[in-house]
Order: structure tokens, then C-alpha cells, then sequence
């Protein structure tokens, strides 16, 4: 029966003659950076980040082997990635044949008519009703010294051919959709091992009142500076600007699987 079910257009793509048809599931996590802290030791500078709230508006999500996937929706879901979760939370799941699953997409874009997977009514509110695609709020602190943020991007990132790495036989598999928040304090654009940094956040509260605005990170040119380098990307020329490139680098697959980005 299993090579018989192969043949048909909607199996074959994943199908797999030694595979049984099991249960698929996608969960969106962002690990211990976001729902614990991003602690000293991983900043090159000694600061530590916590988030109080991580939220991000995901849509288009589709899994599979080609262009036909076997398990997708075009709902807009809301996540809070603070919230603590074990291991990720649930998105979709449903029924599918067995088989590899290595081809995984999904956006990060601006939300409009999102329902929640896990945040509150008034988070899917505030998402919709503004249009953001990610919103973060938190701390940093370091020798005593403490920062906020509360950081609105309306960016948008299509996650496409991402390295997913399921494979039904039986029994029930999980695709994760990993946000890694460490990317937003990189400090390169270009390099292969940027370093974690916050200093340079620290030094744009030009007002003092220990609150740092995207506006004030707007104020920051980074042009003149050895790291901060932005490669092709010449109209990024100052902080706020950077952390803009750098959402669309958070996303990953299966914990650092990559994706191909739009």
C-alpha cells in the first residue's frame, strides 16, 4: 500500500517506500537566549541581555520536499518568544505521508490579521493594529548598570529552502522554526563570526534616562567604525539601520539549519 500511495502527485514529493505516514509538527522556539537571558560570557563587551517580551508575527508556512508541501498555512500567528516553552511552541500540525521533510519556508513580516499561537489578545492587538513584524522589549545590564529597550521593526524576511531536517516513519516528527536573538547585537553585517555586542547601544542613551529608542540608534553612525562593517548594504549607515539588517537574519531551522532569505 505504501508504494501504491507513492505514486500519486501529493505523496510523491516526500514519500518514502520504507516510510510509514506519521503526524508532522511545526514549533517556533528561540531557545534559551530569549526565554532565559543572553548571559556575559556570549558578549564580547560583558553585557547580559533578558527579554521581557519577543514577539513575532509568522505567516506562510509551508513543509516539504518541492514545490508542493504537505503541510502548510497561510495564517499570520503571533508568538511571544519569551514565554517559556520547554522546546518550542506549537504552530501546525497535521498528518502526512512518510518521508524526508528538508524543505521548509516561512516569512517574518508585518502583521496584519494575525491570530495567536501563544500571546495574548492584547499582543495580537498591538501587533496588528501597528503593523510590526517583530517586537522586543528587555534589559541590559553590566557592573551595576542597567538599559531598556523597546524596539518596534516592520521588516520583512521570506525564509525560503530552509535545511529542515524531519523524517516521518510512524509516530510523530518536529520541524522547528529557530529564532536566534543573539543576530540582533551582532556587530558585523558581512563576517562569518561576528562578535555579540551591546556598548555601542549602551553609549546611543544620549539622554541618560537609561532607555534606548530606535531613534537614538538612529542617531549613531557607524561609518567610521572597524566593526559595524555592512558589505554591499551602503545604506546602512547608522545603528538603527543595522539592527533593521540584522532581523533578517533570525531566522533558522532546526536549531542552526540555514534558510535562504528574501
Amino acid at each position: 500500500m505504501r508504494r501504491l500511495a507513492c505514486l500519486l502527485p501529493f505523496f510523491a514529493l516526500a514519500c518514502d517506500d520504507d516510510a510509514a505516514p506519521g503526524s508532522l509538527g511545526v514549533f517556533v522556539y528561540g531557545e534559551e537566549f530569549i526565554e532565559e537571558e543572553i548571559p556575559a560570557d556570549v558578549f564580547a563587551d560583558g553585557w547580559r541581555v533578558d527579554f521581557a517580551e519577543f514577539l513575532v508575527a509568522v505567516s506562510d508556512v509551508a513543509v516539504g520536499t518541492g514545490a508542493t508541501p504537505a503541510l502548510s498555512s497561510d495564517t499570520t500567528y503571533i508568538l511571544n518568544l519569551a514565554q517559556a516553552s520547554g522546546d518550542g511552541h506549537a504552530l501546525i500540525s497535521g498528518d502526512v505521508p512518510g518521508g524526508r521533510y528538508d524543505d521548509t519556508s516561512f516569512s517574518i513580516a508585518p502583521a496584519s490579521g494575525a491570530v495567536a499561537a501563544n500571546a495574548t489578545a492584547e499582543q495580537v492587538a498591538f501587533m496588528n493594529d501597528n503593523g510590526l513584524s517583530i517586537f522586543v522589549t528587555g534589559r541590559a545590564s553590566k557592573d551595576g548598570v542597567e538599559k531598556t529597550f523597546a524596539w518596534r521593526f516592520n521588516s520583512t524576511t521570506n525564509y525560503r529552502a530552509c535545511e529542515s531536517t524531519a523524517k516521518v516513519d510512524g509516530g510523530t516528527e518536529r520541524t522547528v522554526l529557530t529564532i536566534h536573538a543573539d543576530h540582533l547585537f551582532y556587530d558585523s553585517l558581512v563576517s562569518e563570526e561576528p562578535d555579540v555586542r551591546f556598548q555601542l547601544f549602551a553609549d546611543a542613551d544620549a539622554d541618560g534616562n537609561h532607555a534606548i529608542t530606535l531613534d537614538e540608534l538612529a542617531a549613531v553612525d557607524i561609518t567610521g567604525l572597524a566593526n559595524y562593517q555592512v558589505g554591499n548594504a551602503t545604506d546602512v549607515t547608522d545603528l538603527a539601520a543595522f539592527v533593521v539588517a540584522q532581523t533578517a537574519t533570525l531566522g533558522h531551522i532546526d536549531g542552526e539549519g540555514h534558510c535562504q532569505t528574501q
